[in-house]
């Protein structure tokens, strides 16, 4: 169970629960360019940190935590980035709000870009800021960013993204999910989603101008045409990932 949880706390992208609820929101301009906002709420962590004991621990934060991090300070001590991915996350803020007493744990990470190939790329990379700049703060003896911990992943890493003028389109790689069992850091996602705690991810693009189209099975339109909602769940990644698929000309 302990394994599990430092899976949860090592999320970024993805994870997703009532312990780890994400919302992933794109806003775009004309350009192609636009700004990145990945919330999630992991207060339901806390709950089960502090049910295992974790809150009589010294090292856990005893005041609330209500901070803002730029990625330009620790970006560079990331090993193994290059200097483009580098540059993108030096750009990216985490803001963090935290209180154990009230199990209240809530990140938000916001990446402007400059092309909508960035977006894939900040999906990639952001699992890893997220480690880096929690480090210290999370409760008990969870170990961040040791070898105890799998390499971060998410639903994004087994779909592609394709972008063209005025279309965008989420699509399987079918490839890569022929693996997904032996996903770690996933699979400890999953455990925790067996125990019966919803793992949900939704999924916001703000778009420049009306949809002329919007298809995909969890693909929901606004009134206006403006704004593409899609949600997902764990059982929809494992059962039905095709679900998670959409294509938007506008």
């Amino acid at each position: 169970m302990k394994k599990v949880l430092v899976s949860l706390f090592a999320g970024s992208a993805i994870l997703l629960t009532s312990c780890l609820e994400t919302v992933q929101e794109i806003t775009l301009s004309d350009d192609g360019s636009g700004t990145y906002v990945n919330t999630n709420d992991m207060g339901k962590v806390l709950t089960i940190a502090k049910n295992m004991g974790a809150a009589s621990s010294d090292k856990i934060p005893r005041e609330a935590i209500d901070t803002s991090i730029s990625f330009a300070l620790s970006a560079d001590s990331i090993p193994d980035l290059s200097a483009e991915e580098k540059g993108l996350l030096k750009k990216g803020t985490l803001h963090l709000q935290m209180n154990m007493e009230d199990e209240k744990l809530i990140t938000i990470m916001s990446f402007p870009f400059s092309t909508l190939g960035d977006i894939q790329k900040i999906n990639r990379l952001s699992g890893k800021m997220m480690m880096e700049s929690m480090k210290g703060k999370m409760p008990g003896e969870m170990p961040m960013g040791s070898d105890a911990m799998p390499e971060p992943s998410s639903f994004d890493d087994y779909y592609i993204l394709e972008f063209s003028k005025g279309e965008l389109k989420k699509k399987l790689n079918k490839e890569k999910y022929a693996d997904v069992d032996k996903d770690e850091f996933l699979n400890g996602i999953k455990q925790v989603s067996a125990m019966g705690l919803p793992v949900t991810s939704t999924y916001i693009i703000n778009l420049p101008r009306p949809a002329e189209k919007a298809e995909g099975k969890n693909v929901k339109l606004s009134e206006d045409k403006m704004k593409v909602t899609v949600l997902s769940t764990m059982d929809d990644f494992y059962d039905n990932p095709e679900a998670l698929e959409f294509k938007l000309k506008y």
